[in-house]
C-alpha cells in the first residue's frame, strides 16, 4: 500500500472514531465519567489489522481533534483522554502481542479499558497534588472497565467479521 494510501486510510479511520465518540456524546451518561468508549473501538481495529503504531496515532489525532471540538484542548478533560487512550492503546498491543494464553480481541479490549482507567485514575491523582483520593475509585473503575471493554470488543469483533476479506487486504499490505 502506498503512503499516500496508507496516510488516507488512517484519515478516514480518525474519522469514523471522531463520528463515534459524537454519537457517544449524544448518549445519556449516568455519571459524567460513565462512557463505553465506542470510539475506542476504530482505535482496537486499527491495532489488529495495522498495527500499534497506527493505533496510537488514530488515537492522538482523535484526542486531539475531539477536544477541539468540545473546547478541551490542553485542559484536564484532554489530559485524562489522551492519557486514557494513549495507556489503552499501548495496553492493547502488549495484550494482543504477549497475551498467553492469546486473550482474544474480547479480552485485549479489556486490557484496554482497563489500562485506561488506571491511566486516568493516576491523572486525576496527579492534578489533585497525588492526595490518593482518586484511588478509592479503583473498584468501580475496574468494574466499569470490564463492562466498556465487553463491548467495545464485541463492537471490533463485530467489525473484523463485517469487514474481513478488506482486514486480509490490510494486513498484506502493510506488512
Amino acid at each position: 500500500m502506498s503512503r499516500a494510501r496508507r496516510i488516507a486510510l488512517l484519515g478516514m479511520l480518525v474519522g469514523v472514531s471522531l463520528v463515534l465518540f459524537l454519537v457517544e456524546a449524544l448518549l445519556p451518561q449516568p455519571l459524567p465519567f460513565l462512557k463505553i468508549g465506542l470510539a475506542n473501538t476504530v482505535t482496537l481495529f486499527v491495532l489488529l489489522t495495522m498495527g500499534v503504531r497506527e493505533a496510537v496515532a488514530v488515537t492522538v489525532l482523535r484526542v486531539a481533534a475531539a477536544s477541539l471540538f468540545a473546547g478541551t484542548l490542553l485542559g484536564p478533560a484532554f489530559a485524562l483522554s489522551m492519557a486514557g487512550g494513549l495507556s489503552a492503546a499501548l495496553g492493547m498491543g502488549a495484550a494482543a502481542r504477549f497475551g498467553v494464553p492469546p486473550l482474544g480481541i474480547v479480552g485485549v479490549s479489556v486490557v484496554g479499558a482497563v489500562c485506561h482507567n488506571l491511566a486516568q485514575l493516576g491523572v486525576v491523582d496527579a492534578l489533585y497534588a497525588g492526595s490518593g483520593a482518586a484511588w478509592g475509585l479503583l473498584p468501580a473503575a475496574l468494574l466499569i472497565s470490564a463492562g466498556a471493554g465487553l463491548a467495545t470488543g464485541l463492537a471490533a469483533r463485530f467489525a473484523l467479521v463485517k469487514f474481513g476479506r478488506h482486514v486480509e487486504v490490510l494486513r498484506g499490505a502493510t506488512a
